[in-house]
């Protein structure tokens, strides 16, 4: 692992997990003893559109992309990962089906991950597993109806806005047709709210 060593990686999970939910420190421990650390390099894929995913990841210090491509080529930005957020493709994961977008570290980045189905097997075999596992279900789900709401009802300034709040000191890291991608806009467009903004 580069840049972190074991013992951070182990509490910087369990700082994670304990700020979703309270749950019984054996239960994290039980949980690290299953995670291997992996280097991602810049540009490596976490998960490919097409495969069907095993793993969940928890991002210790780098960027992770998710982003589909429609039929013309065109890469279309679903959301980024940072450091103390999980990277998961869930549904896929849940249904044991290809994932319909790709995860791609944007930095050199170090991940734990771990098996989800032992994870599952874990869940299954203690409940004191579940407030976690609920909270960070409504995580995912508030993220995505805001999204949605976001796309249906605000201005790309008002959702390039929410990016900066959502997301702070990552505009500097990432390239701006990213940024651009994921509050569906041309990057030109982004440029004239970006103008605008630096003179209000």
């Amino acid at each position: 692992m580069t840049g972190i060593n074991n013992q951070q990686a182990h509490d910087f999970l369990k700082k994670s997990i304990l700020a979703l939910s309270n749950i019984p420190e054996e239960l994290i421990e039980r949980l690290f003893s299953i995670c291997k650390s992996v280097n991602y390099k810049k540009g490596q894929f976490f998960l490919m559109a097409g495969d069907i995913p095993e793993y969940v990841g928890f991002n210790l210090n780098g960027i992770f992309r998710l982003y589909y491509v429609d039929e013309n080529g065109n890469d279309l930005t679903k959301g980024f990962s940072t450091a103390g957020k999980f990277v998961i493709s869930y549904s896929a994961l849940a249904q044991r089906r290809p994932s319909f977008f790709y995860i791609e570290a944007l930095v050199d980045t170090d991940v734990l991950q771990f098996n989800f189905s032992q994870w599952i097997q874990m869940v299954e075999e203690d409940i004191r597993w579940y407030p976690f596992l609920f909270k960070l279900l409504e995580t995912v789900y508030i993220m995505k109806e805001l999204r949605e709401k976001s796309f249906l009802l605000d201005s790309a300034a008002e959702r390039y806005l929410a990016f900066q709040r959502d997301y702070p000191n990552l505009e500097n890291e990432i390239k701006l047709y990213h940024i651009a991608s994921f509050i569906g806009v041309t990057p030109e467009a982004l440029s004239r709210i970006r103008s605008k903004q630096k003179l209000t």
